[in-house]
């Protein structure tokens, strides 16, 4: 069986030295060594291959030319008043460039994740380029994510009522990317839709394909994360957009009752350690929710079910 490590090494295109490239990924597995130091519990530093980290150390020492993909790992931390996860995703030229960094919780408030992040990314920037920042980021955790768990829900009502009426507009788009292997993504994308009340599915693989939709404000800001992350290639093929009526309810614009991550559960045959999958398949489950018009702006042609 293929595995996903097999399937994810696709060509990777990089503009630094060879040389520096190296020695950059050396840093990087030596904060991935303190990192293991100081979380060795396995449900706390969770690396979404870690067969990736051999391959990365013999690159680094030369006994490959290969580049392997690049790091994806989560950092499950307990600070004051609750619990925080950490998605990393550490790009080939860390820490040259700065890391795709994102932090949640199940227990902390959407407009309390929201102010953390965008405190931690300010204070990312205050890193000085070319170190290393995840110890650091953790440390800033530690000290000061405890201080979100606050009682947010009072503005969060009023944020809620402020947008029943200002955004009357649904949305739904339909996203292509060159590939959707890592398991580290393929969470983080289930858990932003459903902290952004989208529906629509996840199909992984190559090419992989995402379609959420919702309220037109929370698609945008969904799209506006995901696409943040370090990619290979990934773009919105077709946006769509509709007036909801103010006697109309949102949910009877969606084709979707939830949002979910396609396989073989939804009768999508799957081959190759399941990131191939029956083309005719997916157009059949695009049909069975009305959708199969977009088929032919994926891929070009109309397509038939098999």
């Amino acid at each position: 069986m293929k595995s996903e490590e097999d399937s994810s090494k696709d060509s990777v295109t990089v503009s630094m030295d060879p040389t520096e490239l190296r020695t950059q990924i050396e840093l990087q597995l030596s904060e991935v060594d303190m990192l293991q130091s100081m979380f060795p519990d396995p449900r706390e530093l969770v690396i979404d291959d870690p067969s990736i980290l051999c391959d990365l150390r013999d690159f680094a020492e030369g006994r490959t030319h290969m580049l392997p993909p690049h790091l994806d790992c989560v950092i499950n931390l307990d600070v004051e008043k609750g619990q925080l996860s950490m998605s990393i995703n550490l790009p080939h030229q860390y820490p040259a460039v700065q890391p795709t960094v994102f932090v949640r919780s199940q227990t902390l408030s959407r407009e309390a994740q929201h102010c953390l992040n965008q405190d931690l990314l300010t204070y990312l920037k205050t890193i000085q380029e070319g170190d290393l920042c995840i110890g650091p980021v953790v440390t800033w955790l530690q000290e000061n994510g405890g201080s979100f768990f606050e009682d947010y829900s009072e503005t969060e009502n009023t944020n809620e009522t402020s947008a029943e009426t200002k955004d009357v507009k649904f949305a739904r788009l339909w996203i292509y990317s060159h590939h959707i292997y890592s398991k580290v993504k393929r969470k983080d994308i289930l858990d932003l839709s459903r902290e952004f009340d989208l529906t629509g599915f996840c199909l992984p693989g190559k090419p992989g394909i995402i379609c959420v939709e919702g309220l037109a404000q929370n698609t945008a800001d969904w799209w506006h994360k995901v696409r943040s992350w370090n990619w290979q290639k990934i773009l919105c093929k077709k946006s769509e957009e509709a007036t909801i009526p103010a006697d109309q309810d949102l949910s009877t614009l969606r084709r979707f009752s939830h949002f979910e991550e396609l396989g073989s559960e939804n009768n999508i045959r799957v081959k190759n350690g399941g990131f191939h999958v029956n083309m005719g398949d997916v157009l059949r489950y695009l049909e069975d929710h009305e959708c199969g018009y977009v088929f032919k702006d994926y891929f070009g042609i109309s397509g038939r079910p098999t």
